[in-house]
């Protein structure tokens, strides 16, 4: 007999040890999800998909977005987070910094978007941090 060390010590264990659960499956099922979108049928790694309907009925009441306008919103958004994240990794390293600060992201955001368009940006950012630390 082989000695195998658990957790409390030495134990004698006569062979492999077996799957204690009988019923392992080797098909994937899909998950029960009641939401709208989700993120299977976006097909995005990180899906913001939850968000655009909340925004859209800001908006609008009457408009509804499709699966493949939800996936396309999904990879801009992913994609201009990447810009600025990788803006701003370029602008601590010009700076011999080791951490990016909210400075650095409103300096990457000015250089990535047009002028009032950015301006528009921080200009929102402030107010909703403004929000958030007055709901806190």
């Amino acid at each position: 007999m082989s000695k195998r060390r658990s957790h409390m010590g030495f134990s004698e264990n006569p062979g492999p040890q077996k799957h204690k659960k009988a019923n392992l499956t080797t098909e994937k099922q899909k998950p029960v999800c009641r939401r709208r979108y989700r993120y299977s049928e976006t097909g995005c790694e990180t899906s913001y998909a939850r968000y655009f309907p909340h925004l859209l009925k800001k908006c609008t009441h009457e408009l509804e977005l499709s699966k493949r306008v939800v996936c396309l919103l999904d990879s801009f958004v992913n994609d201009m987070f990447e810009r600025i994240a990788s803006e701003a990794s370029q602008l601590i390293q010009k700076t011999n910094r080791s951490s990016i600060t909210s400075r650095d992201i409103q300096t990457a955001v000015c250089l990535l978007l047009p002028e009032k368009l950015g301006k528009e940006a921080m200009m929102q950012a402030t107010k909703a941090l403004l929000r958030y630390f007055e709901n806190e």
